[in-house]
């Protein structure tokens, strides 16, 4: 049997040392039992995980979101858009050095734009002119191509269509 321990590097910024749980302060929509999912999918059978290992995973996961989503915001904000976008938290992760996150994001949501366009249930209409972070890779007009490695992926993260579809 192995057991499992995580260290979290935090900010520092709140709640050092007085034990407050950062998920707590801001009401975390991020369920425990899917960061436990995620963290069995990856981890081998023979694993067990500690309770605190789970509760840390779950803060950090909560922090690392909180993160990028505030660059994310920011950049909307001082672009003067009330609506964060993808491609506002892509361009968030690259700017603060997660780049190797940035090349999935862009395939999983180019998969998720087509599986939507695909399904007739576009949610924004009318599709306005992509803005500048993505127009390099999603040309207005063509159809997007996808690699048997991207399609892999898209078909790991975006679940089949339910039943009738």
């Amino acid at each position: 049997m192995v057991a499992l321990s995580l260290v979290c590097v935090s900010g520092g910024q709140r709640g050092e040392g007085d034990g407050e749980n950062p998920a707590a302060e801001g009401g975390s929509a991020l369920p425990m039992a899917n960061v436990v999912r995620l963290m069995r999918r990856v981890l081998p059978s023979n694993v067990k995980i500690a309770e605190t290992a789970k509760q840390l995973t779950h803060d950090c996961a909560v922090e690392f979101v909180g993160f990028v989503g505030g660059e994310a915001s920011e950049r909307a904000r001082s672009e003067h858009r009330r609506t964060v976008a993808p491609e506002d938290f892509t361009w968030s992760c690259q700017s603060l050095g997660f780049d190797s996150y940035v090349q999935p994001m862009e395939t999983y949501l180019r998969g998720y734009r087509e599986y939507d366009i695909a399904r007739g249930r576009s949610s924004r209409g009318a599709r306005p002119p992509a803005p500048p972070a993505m127009a390099s890779f999603l040309p207005p007009g063509q159809p997007v191509t996808v690699t048997e490695e991207e399609l892999e992926f898209l078909r790991s993260v975006v679940p089949p269509p339910p039943e009738g579809y």
